[in-house]
């Protein structure tokens, strides 16, 4: 009987010492997994670097979390390049070229051969912003699209508030040029509703093309009692191709 008592108490302590070893090995490993998220988002470097990589919509959200943050992201060449709040320069050229079978491809080459390159067959790379543009409304790659320097700027529910963010950023990340901006209007004395007025504004970029400046224009218009349609307002960028993040680094676009 002593004999079998004392076996219980030896296995249940063995049971219990089993039990605060895994109980402290997981609290451990907890702990350490704890401590390394920490030192990543408390080591500049290595948490610009997370934050650069965030959709554009989650790294305006980031600046929310704390202090620390966004100033990380107000401080930050990269960050601000991402957020289209800070000109970038991206030093990309595109030939547009026909292959054996007939289809056009884009082929990226060096600034020597875009300066002597013909107009309509070299290109500068330019991204518009996700945003307050889109592109390829017609379905079309970049390559057979007759319009690859066209942007078409979206509607912006807020765009009555004077202290929204995206009010600051720029429309597009590109070299600097003279690009239209393209809009159609009806006017308050017109009786026909099906005849519409239109405004063609030669902007300087990036020096005024930040999309308060943009909106600005057609405020213009709303202020002297005209009605402004959304669709279809036209960015045109002569002898740019707009294109995405992810294609500057492909070759051959086709």
């Amino acid at each position: 009987m002593a004999y079998s008592e004392g076996l219980a108490v030896t296995t249940a302590i063995k049971r219990r010492r089993r039990t605060d070893f895994g109980n402290s090995s997981m609290i451990t490993r907890s702990q350490t997994l704890s401590a390394a998220r920490n030192a990543v988002l408390h080591t500049t470097e290595l948490l610009e670097n997370i934050l650069y990589f965030l959709p554009m919509k989650d790294l305006l959200f980031a600046q929310r979390v704390c202090t620390e943050w966004r100033e990380l992201i107000q401080r930050s060449v990269p960050l601000q390049e991402a957020l289209f709040l800070r000109p970038r320069e991206l030093g990309v050229y595109w030939r547009r070229i026909k292959s054996l079978d007939m289809q056009y491809k884009l082929v990226k080459i060096n600034k020597e051969e875009f300066s002597r390159g013909q107009k309509g067959e070299v290109f500068k790379a330019a991204i518009p912003n996700p945003l307050l543009c889109k592109i390829d409304v017609f379905g079309k790659s970049r390559a057979k699209n007759e319009r690859p320097h066209n942007a078409w700027f979206k509607h912006r529910p807020s765009a009555l508030y004077p202290e929204a963010c995206w009010r600051n950023m720029l429309i597009a990340q590109g070299p600097s040029c003279l690009f239209e901006y393209y809009f159609e209007y009806q006017r308050e004395d017109r009786k026909d509703p099906c005849w519409t007025d239109c405004r063609i504004e030669n902007i300087i970029f990036p020096e005024c093309a930040k999309a308060g400046n943009v909106v600005g224009l057609v405020e213009e218009i709303e202020a002297e009692g005209h009605f402004v349609e959304w669709d279809g307002h036209v960015l045109r960028f002569p002898r740019l191709m707009f294109t995405t993040e992810e294609e500057l680094e492909i070759d051959v676009v086709g």
